[in-house]
Protein backbone atom coordinates (compact mmCIF):
# COMPACT_ATOMS: atom_id res chain seq x y z
CA UNK A 1 0.00 0.00 0.00
CA UNK A 2 1.72 3.35 -1.23
CA UNK A 3 1.18 6.78 -2.78
CA UNK A 4 3.81 7.49 -5.34
CA UNK A 5 5.54 11.24 -4.20
CA UNK A 6 5.57 13.96 -6.89
CA UNK A 7 7.10 16.81 -4.86
CA UNK A 8 8.14 14.64 -1.74
CA UNK A 9 9.89 17.68 0.38
CA UNK A 10 7.10 20.33 -0.61
CA UNK A 11 4.29 18.32 -0.52
CA UNK A 12 4.54 15.91 2.15
CA UNK A 13 5.92 18.28 4.60
CA UNK A 14 2.87 21.07 3.45
CA UNK A 15 0.36 18.59 4.06
CA UNK A 16 1.36 17.68 7.52
CA UNK A 17 2.26 21.05 8.53
CA UNK A 18 -1.18 22.63 7.48
CA UNK A 19 -3.32 19.69 8.95
CA UNK A 20 -1.58 20.14 12.82
CA UNK A 21 -2.37 23.57 12.26
CA UNK A 22 -5.89 22.65 11.42
CA UNK A 23 -6.42 20.72 14.92
CA UNK A 24 -4.76 23.80 16.32
CA UNK A 25 -7.01 26.40 15.06
CA UNK A 26 -9.73 23.99 15.89
CA UNK A 27 -9.01 23.32 19.78
CA UNK A 28 -11.04 24.88 22.77
CA UNK A 29 -8.58 24.26 25.66
CA UNK A 30 -9.57 23.74 29.20
CA UNK A 31 -8.34 23.65 31.99
CA UNK A 32 -6.19 20.54 33.67
CA UNK A 33 -7.48 19.52 37.09
CA UNK A 34 -4.60 18.84 39.60
CA UNK A 35 -3.08 15.96 39.75
CA UNK A 36 -3.97 13.97 37.03
CA UNK A 37 -2.24 11.51 35.33
CA UNK A 38 -0.08 11.87 31.76
CA UNK A 39 -3.10 10.28 29.94
CA UNK A 40 -5.04 13.79 30.52
CA UNK A 41 -7.97 14.34 32.29
CA UNK A 42 -11.35 13.11 30.42
CA UNK A 43 -9.73 9.62 30.06
CA UNK A 44 -8.05 10.44 27.09
CA UNK A 45 -4.92 8.20 27.81
CA UNK A 46 -1.76 7.55 25.47
CA UNK A 47 -1.91 3.44 24.60
CA UNK A 48 1.72 2.53 26.32
CA UNK A 49 3.06 -1.01 25.56
CA UNK A 50 5.02 -2.52 22.77
CA UNK A 51 4.58 -1.50 18.79
CA UNK A 52 5.40 -3.68 15.62
CA UNK A 53 4.97 -2.10 12.68
CA UNK A 54 5.07 -2.50 8.42
CA UNK A 55 5.40 -0.30 6.12
CA UNK A 56 5.62 -0.02 2.31
CA UNK A 57 5.89 3.36 0.41
CA UNK A 58 6.67 5.58 -2.48
CA UNK A 59 10.56 6.53 -1.98
CA UNK A 60 12.22 9.17 -3.73
CA UNK A 61 16.43 10.37 -3.40
CA UNK A 62 18.47 12.85 -4.72
CA UNK A 63 22.41 12.50 -3.31
CA UNK A 64 24.09 14.91 -5.26
CA UNK A 65 28.03 13.31 -3.59
CA UNK A 66 26.90 10.25 -6.09
CA UNK A 67 25.00 12.34 -8.91
CA UNK A 68 22.29 15.21 -9.77
CA UNK A 69 19.50 12.65 -10.91
CA UNK A 70 16.68 11.70 -8.86
CA UNK A 71 16.76 7.74 -8.08
CA UNK A 72 12.55 6.30 -6.72
CA UNK A 73 11.46 3.18 -5.73
CA UNK A 74 9.21 1.48 -3.17
CA UNK A 75 10.74 1.16 0.49
CA UNK A 76 9.69 -1.22 2.69
CA UNK A 77 10.33 -0.75 6.31
CA UNK A 78 10.24 -2.75 9.81
CA UNK A 79 9.33 -1.00 13.29
CA UNK A 80 9.46 -1.84 17.07
CA UNK A 81 8.34 0.88 19.64
CA UNK A 82 7.71 0.82 23.46
CA UNK A 83 6.16 3.29 25.17
CA UNK A 84 5.87 3.46 29.05
CA UNK A 85 3.76 5.68 31.51
CA UNK A 86 5.26 7.23 34.28
CA UNK A 87 3.72 9.64 36.97
CA UNK A 88 4.00 13.07 35.28
CA UNK A 89 5.38 11.78 31.81
CA UNK A 90 5.87 9.37 29.23
CA UNK A 91 8.97 7.94 27.61
CA UNK A 92 9.23 6.81 24.40
CA UNK A 93 11.57 4.41 22.46
CA UNK A 94 11.62 3.31 18.71
CA UNK A 95 13.66 1.72 16.10
CA UNK A 96 13.09 1.31 12.42
CA UNK A 97 15.36 -0.40 9.41
CA UNK A 98 14.55 0.08 5.88
CA UNK A 99 16.55 -1.60 3.05
CA UNK A 100 15.65 -2.20 -1.09
CA UNK A 101 18.01 -2.66 -3.65
CA UNK A 102 15.41 -1.56 -6.45
CA UNK A 103 15.44 2.04 -6.01
CA UNK A 104 16.43 2.78 -9.85
CA UNK A 105 16.90 5.98 -12.28
CA UNK A 106 16.10 4.45 -15.79
CA UNK A 107 18.77 1.72 -16.06
CA UNK A 108 20.98 2.47 -13.16
CA UNK A 109 19.77 0.74 -9.55
CA UNK A 110 20.91 1.38 -6.23
CA UNK A 111 20.73 -0.16 -2.92
CA UNK A 112 19.68 2.12 -0.02
CA UNK A 113 20.03 1.23 3.41
CA UNK A 114 18.39 3.41 6.71
CA UNK A 115 17.94 3.06 10.25
CA UNK A 116 16.75 5.44 12.92
CA UNK A 117 16.71 5.04 16.55
CA UNK A 118 14.60 7.90 18.79
CA UNK A 119 13.90 8.01 22.32
CA UNK A 120 12.56 10.97 24.18
CA UNK A 121 9.99 12.26 26.79
CA UNK A 122 5.87 13.26 26.00
CA UNK A 123 3.98 15.33 28.55
CA UNK A 124 0.92 15.80 28.28
CA UNK A 125 -0.50 19.29 27.46
CA UNK A 126 -4.07 20.99 29.15
CA UNK A 127 -7.62 19.35 28.05
CA UNK A 128 -8.64 20.58 24.58
CA UNK A 129 -12.02 20.19 23.28
CA UNK A 130 -12.40 19.08 19.31
CA UNK A 131 -15.66 19.06 17.67
CA UNK A 132 -17.55 18.30 21.09
CA UNK A 133 -15.19 15.69 22.34
CA UNK A 134 -11.66 15.48 24.30
CA UNK A 135 -8.51 15.78 22.34
CA UNK A 136 -5.54 14.56 24.10
CA UNK A 137 -2.17 16.05 23.39
CA UNK A 138 1.30 15.09 24.40
CA UNK A 139 4.56 16.55 23.43
CA UNK A 140 8.11 16.47 24.35
CA UNK A 141 11.94 16.42 23.60
CA UNK A 142 13.76 13.85 21.41
CA UNK A 143 17.12 12.34 20.76
CA UNK A 144 17.57 10.72 17.45
CA UNK A 145 20.19 8.92 15.53
CA UNK A 146 19.61 8.23 11.53
CA UNK A 147 22.04 6.74 9.40
CA UNK A 148 22.12 5.76 5.55
CA UNK A 149 23.93 4.83 2.91
CA UNK A 150 23.31 4.76 -1.20
CA UNK A 151 25.14 1.77 -2.76
CA UNK A 152 24.67 2.37 -6.34
CA UNK A 153 25.51 -0.14 -8.49
CA UNK A 154 27.52 1.38 -11.43
CA UNK A 155 31.21 0.20 -12.72
CA UNK A 156 34.08 1.89 -10.97
CA UNK A 157 38.12 1.54 -11.94
CA UNK A 158 41.06 1.48 -9.51
CA UNK A 159 40.68 2.63 -5.89
CA UNK A 160 37.03 5.01 -7.31
CA UNK A 161 34.15 4.14 -4.94
CA UNK A 162 30.97 5.28 -4.73
CA UNK A 163 29.26 4.85 -1.70
CA UNK A 164 27.32 8.04 -0.06
CA UNK A 165 26.71 7.86 3.93
CA UNK A 166 24.95 10.23 6.27
CA UNK A 167 24.55 9.92 10.07
CA UNK A 168 22.69 12.45 11.98
CA UNK A 169 22.41 12.59 15.92
CA UNK A 170 20.31 15.16 16.59
CA UNK A 171 18.05 17.28 19.07
CA UNK A 172 14.40 18.07 18.35
CA UNK A 173 10.70 17.80 19.85
CA UNK A 174 8.58 15.27 19.26
CA UNK A 175 3.67 15.89 19.46
CA UNK A 176 1.27 13.71 19.57
CA UNK A 177 -2.28 14.03 19.51
CA UNK A 178 -5.22 11.02 19.98
CA UNK A 179 -8.44 12.51 19.28
CA UNK A 180 -11.27 9.02 20.53
CA UNK A 181 -13.89 8.69 18.05
CA UNK A 182 -17.03 6.54 18.58
CA UNK A 183 -16.81 3.01 19.72
CA UNK A 184 -13.53 1.25 19.87
CA UNK A 185 -11.62 3.69 16.98
CA UNK A 186 -9.40 6.49 17.62
CA UNK A 187 -7.52 9.27 15.25
CA UNK A 188 -4.22 9.33 16.54
CA UNK A 189 -1.38 11.78 15.01
CA UNK A 190 2.43 12.47 15.32
CA UNK A 191 4.82 15.20 14.74
CA UNK A 192 8.23 15.17 14.63
CA UNK A 193 11.01 17.40 14.18
CA UNK A 194 15.01 18.09 14.70
CA UNK A 195 16.52 21.19 16.18
CA UNK A 196 20.27 20.33 16.52
CA UNK A 197 22.39 17.98 14.71
CA UNK A 198 25.52 16.45 14.72
CA UNK A 199 25.77 15.55 11.32
CA UNK A 200 28.67 12.59 9.50
CA UNK A 201 29.03 12.96 6.01
CA UNK A 202 30.62 10.98 2.95
CA UNK A 203 33.58 13.57 1.41
CA UNK A 204 36.24 13.63 -1.21
CA UNK A 205 39.03 14.80 0.40
CA UNK A 206 40.69 15.65 -3.36
CA UNK A 207 37.63 18.04 -4.06
CA UNK A 208 36.22 19.31 -1.10
CA UNK A 209 38.73 20.08 2.00
CA UNK A 210 35.97 20.86 4.41
CA UNK A 211 35.42 18.88 7.98
CA UNK A 212 33.15 15.51 7.60
CA UNK A 213 31.74 16.32 10.36
CA UNK A 214 29.54 19.37 11.07
CA UNK A 215 26.81 20.73 13.65
CA UNK A 216 23.86 21.59 11.77
CA UNK A 217 20.64 23.34 11.92
CA UNK A 218 17.10 22.95 10.05
CA UNK A 219 18.17 24.94 7.63
CA UNK A 220 21.35 23.17 6.99
CA UNK A 221 20.57 19.58 8.45
CA UNK A 222 16.54 18.75 8.80
CA UNK A 223 15.01 15.16 9.87
CA UNK A 224 11.29 15.34 10.10
CA UNK A 225 8.11 12.70 10.05
CA UNK A 226 4.64 13.29 10.40
CA UNK A 227 1.66 10.43 10.94
CA UNK A 228 -2.05 10.59 10.67
CA UNK A 229 -3.78 7.21 11.11
CA UNK A 230 -6.94 5.38 12.39
CA UNK A 231 -6.66 2.81 15.16
CA UNK A 232 -9.12 0.19 16.72
CA UNK A 233 -8.97 -1.91 20.61
CA UNK A 234 -10.62 -5.38 19.86
CA UNK A 235 -9.48 -6.18 22.96
CA UNK A 236 -8.60 -3.76 25.86
CA UNK A 237 -4.96 -5.44 25.50
CA UNK A 238 -4.76 -5.56 21.70
CA UNK A 239 -4.45 -2.44 19.30
CA UNK A 240 -4.41 -2.62 15.33
CA UNK A 241 -3.82 0.45 13.41
CA UNK A 242 -4.12 1.88 9.30
CA UNK A 243 -1.68 5.00 8.95
CA UNK A 244 0.19 7.53 6.87
CA UNK A 245 3.01 8.61 7.36
CA UNK A 246 5.50 11.06 6.20
CA UNK A 247 9.40 11.24 6.12
CA UNK A 248 11.90 14.01 5.24
CA UNK A 249 15.65 14.05 5.80
CA UNK A 250 17.47 17.17 3.78
CA UNK A 251 21.38 17.78 4.17
CA UNK A 252 22.67 20.64 2.58
CA UNK A 253 26.19 21.66 4.48
CA UNK A 254 27.84 19.47 2.02
CA UNK A 255 26.87 17.93 -1.33
CA UNK A 256 23.36 17.95 -1.21
CA UNK A 257 20.96 14.94 0.01
CA UNK A 258 17.57 14.89 -0.27
CA UNK A 259 15.39 11.79 1.02
CA UNK A 260 11.84 11.30 1.61
CA UNK A 261 9.52 8.70 1.54
CA UNK A 262 5.60 8.59 1.45
CA UNK A 263 3.00 6.05 2.46
CA UNK A 264 1.34 3.61 5.10
CA UNK A 265 1.86 1.03 7.27
CA UNK A 266 -0.11 -1.36 9.49
CA UNK A 267 0.64 -1.56 13.50
CA UNK A 268 -0.25 -4.02 15.61
CA UNK A 269 0.19 -2.68 19.85
CA UNK A 270 0.24 -4.67 22.71
CA UNK A 271 -0.83 -2.29 25.44
CA UNK A 272 -0.18 -2.66 29.06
Amino acid sequence: MYVYINKPAEMGIRTGIALFIVILLSLELKGQPAGSEPGGPQQVLYPAGISLRYSMGAFALTDRYISPERYDGVLPNYYIAWARVHNRYLYHLSFAIGQSEKISNYNVTTRVLNFRLSQGFLYPLRAAGLFRKDLGLWIGPTTDIFYYVNHPKIAVSGFDYTNSYATLISLGFRGDGIYPLSGRFSVRTSLQFTLLSLGMRTVDSEEDPGPGVKFLTPVSGLNTSFELGIHYDPLRWVSLGLSYRFELTRITAWDDMLYASNGGFLELKFRF
